[in-house]
């Protein structure tokens, strides 16, 4: 995964005034998403701190390691919840899984971050059981990641499934399904 995935492209930033006109709807429909949106973030952050006892950079670092390896085990088909949930303790138990080797410069590379300072939380990160790295393999997740997996994973699914059943009842889910159409009418 390059910086340039994660960046969004001058040309594609669109004013909030832009994006939230309509001729059939008002702002509230915004505002009310934006909302549950911004406590559905904070909830998340908070369960990071206090259930996973990491900060969230560690998180993030977390969170790019994951990817790596969904994107390694999703190159044999889509999983069920219960299927990914194997292939993740095959992940974690170091198993035949087909793995390109992710590095401290690479991840540094996605977040743009110091080298140091991913070398230092995934160091944290592998303390804890939650990593697990070396230089012949390159940075994976380690045991721990099954509990997290079992337990948060679950739960920020829940959390998410909440959030967009409140977008739909709002007509915020349908607003943000629609808006690029409304923004290229402009």
């Amino acid at each position: 995964m390059s910086a340039e995935k994660t960046t969004v492209g001058a040309s594609k930033v669109v004013s909030f005034e832009k994006a939230t006109r309509e001729k059939d709807r008002k702002e509230p429909i915004f505002s009310q998403g934006l909302y549950n949106w911004v406590m559905f973030v904070l909830s998340l952050y908070t369960r990071v701190r206090e259930n996973l006892k990491i900060d969230y950079e560690s998180f993030v670092i977390l969170q790019v390691v994951v990817s790596h390896s969904l994107y390694q085990i999703n190159k044999t088909g889509n999983k069920t919840f219960s299927e990914l949930e194997d292939q993740m303790t095959k992940v974690t138990q170091n198993k035949k899984i087909k793995n390109s080797k992710l590095t401290f410069a690479s991840i540094s590379d996605v977040l743009q971050l110091p080298r140091e300072t991913v070398r230092r939380k995934v160091l944290g990160l592998s303390k804890s059981g939650i990593l697990l790295g070396n230089t012949e393999n390159g940075i994976k997740l380690g045991p721990a990641y099954k509990t997290i997996y079992k337990e948060f994973v679950t739960q920020t699914t829940l959390d998410l499934s909440s959030l967009i059943k409140k977008w739909k009842k709002s007509g915020a889910l349908e607003h943000l399904l629609e808006i690029d159409k409304e923004i290229n009418k402009k």
